[in-house]
């Protein structure tokens, strides 16, 4: 009995491992809804605190998996939102990604990013690419 319950589990782990090797990239999707609502994934966030969010969502993957985001993505579900509503989003992510730079940063080399020499700068550019992301936004009403 015990043999069938190790086997079942080790079949089990095995296929985990499997799965996530195949869900490829880790993406954090940013949508702008008509009226101007900001959702994270599943979670809304004001324009206010979306840099502080997307700040804390980029570290806390980097310190939960050792692994960040590949790629930000920005939609927006009509063609109607303002492009005022548009540059501000883009204006705090920017800010947050910078913010989660400055993170890393000290955390591995007790430095910001600035303060650099170009070695590391460049090792930081190839480990966390979404850092460095510059956005487009993308109509989701297609």
């Amino acid at each position: 009995m015990r043999t069938l319950l190790l086997s079942v589990l080790l079949v089990l782990a095995t296929q985990a491992k499997a799965t996530n090797r195949l869900q490829g990239e880790k993406i954090l999707q940013v949508t702008i809804t008509e009226s101007g609502i900001i959702t994270v994934g599943r979670d809304t966030v004001d324009s206010e605190n979306l840099a502080r969010y997307i700040q804390e969502r980029l570290f806390k993957s980097y310190l939960g998996t050792g692994r960040m985001y590949d790629r930000i993505v920005l939609s927006q579900q009509t063609e109607s939102t303002p492009d005022m509503v548009t540059d501000v989003v883009i204006r705090e992510i920017r800010q947050g990604q910078q913010r989660a730079l400055t993170q890393v940063s000290l955390q591995k080399y007790r430095n910001t990013f600035d303060k650099l020499d170009d070695k590391k700068k460049s090792k930081l550019k190839k480990m966390f690419p979404i850092l460095f992301q510059e956005l487009i936004s993308q109509n989701a009403a297609r």
